[in-house]
């Protein structure tokens, strides 16, 4: 098996099934806010692992509407713009106060 068909596979199956709200935060915010949400993402952002739930609720739905959001918004945007609501709250649920 070539490495496009495991791609192709992959993506069929991250379609088919969904990715696990347990794994939203490692998969899509933790390469640039740290495993534990705890470094500035890119040097830019808030600490977030010292934010509370509904802080990073709110945050995370008001990227996702484009009503939030400072130099990163457009980043931001593109990572959040798939999430369920039940994904975010998975996430703040992770690394929230």
């Amino acid at each position: 098996m070539n490495i496009k068909t495991i791609h192709k596979i992959t993506l069929i199956m991250a379609l088919t099934v969904g990715f696990s709200c347990a794994g939203d935060f490692e998969s899509k915010c933790a390469s640039c806010h740290g495993a534990k949400g705890e470094k500035m993402a890119l040097g830019k952002s808030k600490v977030i692992n010292t934010l509370t739930k509904a802080q990073i609720v709110s945050a995370l739905k008001g990227y996702k509407k484009g009503t939030y959001g400072g130099e990163m918004k457009t980043v931001m945007q593109g990572n959040v713009k798939g999430l369920s609501s039940k994904q975010i709250t998975a996430i703040a649920n992770q690394i929230g106060q």
